[in-house]
This record gives C-alpha cells, structure tokens and sequence, in this order.
C-alpha cells in the first residue's frame, strides 16, 4: 500500500478491517481472505483521505456499507468485494485485471450497474416506492445491486448528523419515501424500522423528542405492569415444556408517529405501545405446533380480540415473513399485542429472506440463483395488503420495461424496446407528431433509436415533420401507435376530402352531371379500390386533373365542345348572406367569420374589397387569400388545379372584417391614448389589441382593428397619419 498514514489512521484502517474479517468470518477461507485483502489494499490506495459530504472518509464508509451486507443482510463474498470496490471506475487495468484474476466478473458487473444508479438525476427520483424499485431492477437484471445500495443508504443515514438541516431534511424525506418500503418489501425490517426512525429523527425532530420522551415514561410506568402480565403466561409455558424466551418489544418512535398521523389519535390512544414478543425454540417439524400451543397458553388466561388476529404461520406473508399475532385483554382491562413464533422465524424476519436460504444451508452461501431469483421475485410482486408501498399498484416485471428522464429530470416509464418515438408521444402528442429526432444522454440520435432505464432524453421537433407509416416500424408502446395510427387515419380523411373537392370541381367543368358512372369508369381505369382511393391519389398529385379529361370524355368533338361550349365563370348576385359558389364555380365571400367550408385565411387577412381567390387545402376545408397574399404565386404555381375564383358579395349591415395594421414614429408622451381615442372615440372602430415598442425616442406598433371594408382601412391609414408623431401607418401581410 502506498498511501502514508499516521499513526491513528493506521490504527482505524485495522480496526475497520479486522471488523470486516469478523463480519465474514462465515464464509471467508484461506483463499478468499487474500483477495479480500486485495480489495480492501485497492479502495484504501484509490480513496485515500477522500471525504464524502458528511465528512466521514470514504473508506470508512465502503468498509462500514460491506459490513452491513455480509452481517445485517447475510449476503456472501461477491457482494462484499463489490461493496469495497464501488465508485473505483471498473475500465482502470488494475482493476479490472483483479476482478479476472479472481473470477469475480459479477462483482464487476453489479458495481457498473451501481455507477449508472449514481449518475442519475437523484434530486428528482421516482416519488413512488413502485416505480424506484422497478427502476433499480430495470438498471440490472442481479438484485444484490438493490441491496448494495440499500446498505449504502443505510450507511449513509447513520452519519447524516454532520449534513446542514436543509440536506438532512432532504435525503430524510428520500430515504422514507423509497429506501425505508424498499426494505419493507425484502423483510428487512431491522433495516427499514432503523431507516423509518433515523427519518423521522433529522426530518422532525421537535416530534420526534416529544415522543421519545412519552415512551421512556411510559415504559418507567408500565414496568410493573408487564411484569405482572408475564408471570402467568411463563408459568403456563413452562408447564407446557417449551424451551421459549420473551421479548419485551417497545414500538419505536416512527410507528407510534405515523400510527397518530393515520389513525388521527393522541398519544394515549395509541394502545399497542408495548409488544410482548415470545420465541420458540423448536425443531423445524414442530414449528407450528408449538406456536398454537403458546396461542393457546396465553389466550386461556387473558380474552383475545378475533379480528386482530394475524396468523402469518398458515400462509405466510408474501416476503416469507411468518409469525402469530394476537391482541388480548389484559389486567387492568389494557389491551396488550402478543407475537408469537419461532428462532428461526425470528432470525427471518429482522434479517429477511438472506436468512431463510442460510437455514438451507451454510451462512454466506445464500447467493445462489435460486436465492437470487428468489428475491428478484419479491421485489416484482407488490404486497397485497402492504399499505406502505404505493396503493396496491401491481407493475409489470422489470424486465417488460425501462425508466428513462426528462431533460426536468422528471421520470417516464416505457416498455422494454421503446424508441425515441415512443418517449415523445408519452410526452405529448403534440410533440410525438413533430419529432424529427432526439438527443440521448446529450448525443444526437434518429427517432428510431431505442432508449435503456437511465438515459435522459430530450426531443427535438420540426414544424415540417408528420407522421408517416414507417412510424408504426419504429414504436413499442400502444400509446404511441394508437396516435399515429389516429393521425394517419384523420390524414387519409383530409386527403380524401381535398380529392373530393378537385374531383367535384373537374365534373362541373367538363359538364358531367353521373358523378357515380365517372367514379366508377375512373377506379376501373386506375385499378383502385373504391372512391376514397380515387379522392387521395388526386389530393397526393398521383393522379394529375388533367387525366380525368382523357377518360371520361371518350368522343374527341365532345371534348372539345365542352370547353367551348362553358360558359363564362360570372359571379351570381347571392340570394343570402352565406357564402356560396356559383354554377361555374366562383366562390362568392361576403362573411369575416369562419363558416362551414370557408375561411379567411391568417396569412393575409382579406377585407371587403380586396381582389381575392380561394384554395383547397388538405384538412382545413377552402381558405380565401388576398391575391397579393405572400403565398399566392407558390400555390398558384404548384396546384393550380387546387385554386378557385373568388368574388365579394355585397355584406350585410354589420359585417367587420379583422385588419392589421403596422405603426411606427417618433415617441411622445400620450401617443398610446391619442391613437385609441382617435379610432375608438372619434371613428367609432372597434380596436381588438394594440401594442408599442419604444426605444430610443422611437417607437413601432401593431394595431388590430375591426374595419368594414378595404374603403374603410385606407381611411383610417389616412386619419393615423394625421396624428402628431406617426410617421408610417400601413397595413400588414399577415397576422403576425
């Protein structure tokens, strides 16, 4: 070792390792000590004087969390090397030449899944005891990962005192929302009660004294009380020829705490404060026998309560614990809870499921993989009637799913194989319908990639991008692909509509009146499957316009009569105000509003006046344009077929149209009240939003008025300018 140490170092590093000897002295041997050596050698030489945040050195901490594991858990030699090693990165020579030397791959692997459950976004973790055990489970397929960094949390908690309150108060809130049920769930009660009170103690620690304090009271003052309901049981017992001993079990703080919070009582309401707890010594055939026969020892002497009988000896609880529990009336009429079960019941219950596979066979030899697969299956299988865990929820196993992270840090979980695609739609649908790609732990990735518990994920989107079906390739979530099989449909419906209409407007131009005859002659010439299919191979430009021509006028002459003989597109005199088309399909305007099939489109807002057309638009019905519109001359050129005439009727009294107008001038005190005045007062119109931006003694606006027509907007254009200090009045393309 090349560390220098004083003298006192020298003397705490052999203390922690001669604890570390004794701890596994159940399944150390003469070759296995050596390596063990070897691993304590490494983690002293690669920590050295490294402190964690709460000052204690980390050697002290890795040599304490492999104590806890070899002697509070029961678990053997690889999760003790993997605990010694943890936080040394696994790539460095030495390291991993150790780990091959000695056959200990799976030391390797459990602590690079440890790394990953570091380098997570801890602050915002899973609130829910289910979803935090899943993700641990979904970042390694071995459960000692799980219980390697329950020991570490263990550990952890039991140095807190150093940390600042606000820290104190945080990990305390983690560790009793998700490691304090974690431990629960393995039967680590032990653990999980120590957790809960350690909590408790630096998250409130004004109750918890306040507690502490009524229980060493009242234990003082029921002494003789329970000495006196004692003396009768251990003379039946003894009658009985059990071999037993008797534990006189205080509740601790944090379950009286939380007993208060839910049962909503005082203190002196909480009757069960004491526990009389008596172990059996009893060989393995005689178990359960010997239980009801102490059942029945106490029960003939104090009146039970039946309906708080527990009996966890006929069907043991789900984690394996066993033990009878009985509430009996007691002197002085005060209830009194009874527990009743075996050593090895006992042994099970406060070390968890690691000390049942010992009874099997030899302590430290309980990491095989029936006992692996074995603690694998508690964690997967919430407790039926474990109020502790997160209300009942029964989760897929871990192995059906993956936890991935929010840029937020905030937690989604998908199914095993989900994609990139997958994440947004869970996100938003919005987001899922944009997404052209992603950025996986800060790398850039196509949207078929496919994510794994732990990555964080951001998306990223494209105002372009839509939904194709060689989306429903790259998905595993049903979420994802009832969306996109939702949008494809919808799309395929606008389509056929868009079709539909170009269709309808080729009939009337070629004076065809059997618009069924014409859809049957086109869908037998094109080998198509029905109408809709005709309807979207228009609207995706499959089948050109022009080529209805061709079939469905057969004699030439009548082809060329039919374009001769048209007559001219005039607009017709409207009998109502609705919008409408005339007989040679001009769209006749005369509403500002949307209403059915027609709109006013956004991009240049025409008003009464304007010269105007109308296009087909897939999905969003005919929108009427300015001609001057900015995107006139690209729809014009590129679907021609999809532009019709347009025409204002004359509007009915009134009518308004939105217009937008663009201000800009020289700044001056009152210049906002002097426009609103001018237009609302003076010319009596409707102003819908106004804004100014000033800088420098300059300043530019945007007005948004109600006008009746284009004579109207040019005549406020007009009066703005009049106004002392506006430069420029003009009316703007777009909305914007």
């Amino acid at each position: 070792m090349n560390l220098a140490v004083d003298s006192e170092e020298r003397k705490l590093i052999r203390q922690k390792y001669r604890k570390l000897v004794t701890e596994c002295h159940a399944f150390l041997n003469k070759e296995n000590t050596g390596t063990l050596r070897q691993a304590f050698t490494m983690m002293l030489e690669v920590h050295g004087r490294k402190l964690l945040d709460n000052r204690e050195p980390y050697f002290c901490h890795a040599v304490d969390v492999a104590c806890i594991v070899a002697g509070e858990m029961g678990l053997g030699f690889v999760s003790v090397v993997a605990s010694l090693l943890n936080g040394i990165p696994s790539a460095e020579a030495n390291v991993q030449e150790f780990y091959r030397k000695n056959k200990l791959d799976e030391a390797r692997i459990i602590n690079e899944s440890l790394k990953r459950i570091r380098e997570l976004p801890t602050e915002r973790l899973p609130g829910n005891a289910e979803n935090f055990i899943s993700l641990l489970l979904s970042l390694s397929s071995d459960v000692r990962v799980v219980l390697l960094q329950l020991a570490d949390r263990l550990q952890y908690m039991r140095t807190i005192s150093s940390l600042s309150e606000p820290l104190q108060k945080l990990v305390s809130a983690e560790t009793s929302n998700l490691y304090a049920p974690l431990a629960h769930r393995l039967g680590l009660y032990r653990i999980k009660s120590e957790l809960d009170e350690l909590s408790l103690q630096y998250s409130n620690p004004a109750v918890y004294e306040d507690i502490e304090s009524r229980i060493r009271k009242a234990e003082t003052k029921d002494r003789d009380f329970l000495n006196s309901f004692l003396e009768p049981v251990t003379a039946e017992l003894n009658r009985l020829g059990l071999d037993f001993i008797i534990k006189k079990r205080t509740k601790a703080v944090s379950s009286v705490y939380a007993k208060i919070v839910k049962q909503e009582v005082s203190f002196e309401e909480v009757y069960d404060l004491f526990a009389i707890r008596i172990i059996l010594n009893s060989a393995a055939a005689n178990e359960k026998a010997d239980c009801w026969k102490a059942y029945s020892a106490v029960t003939n002497i104090y009146t039970p309560e039946p309906k708080r009988l527990r009996d966890w000896i006929t069907i043991p609880r789900p984690n394996g614990y066993e033990s009878l529990h009985i509430t009996v009336l007691g002197p002085a009429k005060r209830w009194v809870e009874v527990q009743i079960r075996t050593r090895r019941m006992d042994e099970e219950a406060e070390l968890g499921n690691a000390a049942h596979w010992r009874y099997k066979g030899q302590r430290g030899a309980v990491e095989t993989g029936e006992w692996l697969s074995s603690i694998r299956k508690i964690l997967e299988n919430p407790l039926e009637a474990d109020a502790e865990l997160s209300k009942g929820q029964k989760p897929a196993s871990s192995s059906d799913m993956i936890y991935v992270f929010t840029p937020e840090g905030d937690l989604k979980k998908l199914k095993a194989g989900s994609t990139v695609l997958d994440f947004a739609f869970e996100v938003h649908t919005n987001i899922g319908s944009k997404c052209s790609g992603g950025k996986v732990n800060n790398k850039i990735v196509p949207i078929r990639h496919q994510l794994k518990s732990g990555d964080m994920v951001e998306i990223i989107t494209s105002k372009n991008q839509n939904p194709n079906i060689d989306w429903l390739g790259w998905v595993a979530t049903s979420r994802a692909k009832n969306k996109i099989k939702r949008y494809l449909k919808e799309a395929e419906f606008k389509q056929a509509e868009a079709g539909k209409e170009i269709f309808r407007r080729k009939l009337t131009q070629l004076k065809i009146s059997n618009a069924d005859e014409a859809i049957n002659r086109l869908v037998a010439h094109f080998k198509l499957s029905g109408p809709l299919d005709l309807y979207q191979q228009l609207a995706e430009d499959r089948i050109e316009p022009s080529q209805l021509k061709e079939i469905l006028i057969v004699n030439p002459k009548e082809a060329k009569d039919s374009d001769e003989k048209a007559e001219p597109r005039l607009p017709a005199k409207p009998e109502s105000r609705s919008p409408n088309r005339t007989s040679e399909n001009v769209i006749i305007v005369n509403e500002s509003s949307e209403i059915e099939g027609y709109k006013l489109a956004r991009c240049c807002n025409p008003v009464m006046g304007d010269e105007i057309f109308g296009f087909i638009t897939v999905g969003d019905g005919i929108k009427i344009h300015r001609t001057n519109c900015p995107n006139a001359a690209r729809m014009k050129s590129r679907y021609p077929y999809r532009t019709m005439e347009a025409q204002w009727s004359t509007p009915a009294e009134g009518t308004y149209f939105l217009a937008t107008i663009k201000i800009s001038g020289f700044d001056q005190l009152g210049i906002l009240n002097t426009i609103t005045t001018m237009i609302s007062n003076e010319l009596k119109m409707d102003v819908r939003t106004i804004s100014l931006d000033s800088k420098g003694g300059r300043f530019d606006g945007i007005i948004k008025v109600s006008i009746r027509d284009k004579k109207h907007l040019e005549f406020l254009l007009k009066k703005l300018l009049t106004i002392k200090g506006i430069i420029k009045a003009s009316r703007l393309s777009t909305s914007s």
